[in-house]
């Protein structure tokens, strides 16, 4: 099954998201996952940050395209700042203020997999 998985810490070796969670503080470091499980099928894939809930979402806050390969099965979102340091939960959702965040991933105009996220103050 396609999963979305968040987690505050990247395992380069294993190629993994670990330290996985639904609640993030704002200034922690965030990385998004998706996992298909096998080779994606499809050649473009968009992952969409909204505001609001699974049950009631909101205005998109910003998307990302990605191309992808029937090699791939799993894509990973990690931003890095001007610095090189990796983008915060803040950066990367583009959310500024903490409250919930709706991940879609899509292709093709087909939802793929939803995930809500928590952002809160630390």
């Amino acid at each position: 099954d396609p999963v979305i998985v968040c987690g505050r810490e990247w395992n380069p070796a294993l190629q993994i998201v670990a330290d996985t969670s639904t609640e993030f503080g704002m200034g922690e470091p965030l990385y998004i996952q998706f996992r298909y499980g096998t080779g994606f099928d499809f050649t473009t894939l968009k992952m969409s940050f909204y505001e609001g809930t699974l049950a009631n979402k909101g205005p998109e806050i910003w998307s990302h395209d990605a191309r992808v390969s029937e090699k791939m099965s799993s894509y990973t979102l990690q931003g890095r700042t001007k610095h090189s340091e990796f983008m915060s939960a803040r950066e990367l959702t583009r959310h500024k203020e903490p409250g919930t965040v709706v991940i879609e991933i899509s292709t093709d105009g087909r939802v793929l997999a939803s995930k809500q996220i928590t952002l809160v103050k630390k």
